[in-house]
């Protein structure tokens, strides 16, 4: 939460860039979810996907970008992501095995 509140001071409460990174990561759940058995498992060609855009490393590379460019946009997109992370994480959203169950 904290991350989704440094990228609102810094991009914008409106900030197309925060709020669309803030989304974008649950693209891989919409891509499984209409051929899922089931809402807690995703489809086996989803669970990468879903799992990479997951990973703390996108919003790393985001912030680290940012930092070498001094690019607010890439901040607020690493923020903006990072925080859609952790409120996943708060909520027991995690990483997916690879039968697409959580772990």
């Amino acid at each position: 939460m904290a991350a989704l509140v440094a990228g609102a001071r810094l991009g914008g409460a409106s900030s197309r860039v925060l709020w669309t990174t803030t989304v974008l990561p649950d693209i891989a759940l919409l891509y499984g979810i209409a051929a899922a058995p089931a809402f807690e498992r995703l489809p086996s060609y989803a669970v990468r996907p879903y799992n990479v855009l997951h990973s703390p490393a996108v919003p790393a590379a985001l912030l680290t970008l940012a930092a070498l460019t001094r690019s607010r946009r890439f901040a607020v997109a690493g923020l903006g992501w990072l925080g859609h992370i952790a409120v996943d994480r708060a909520f027991g959203y995690g990483p997916r095995r690879p039968d697409g169950l959580r772990y």
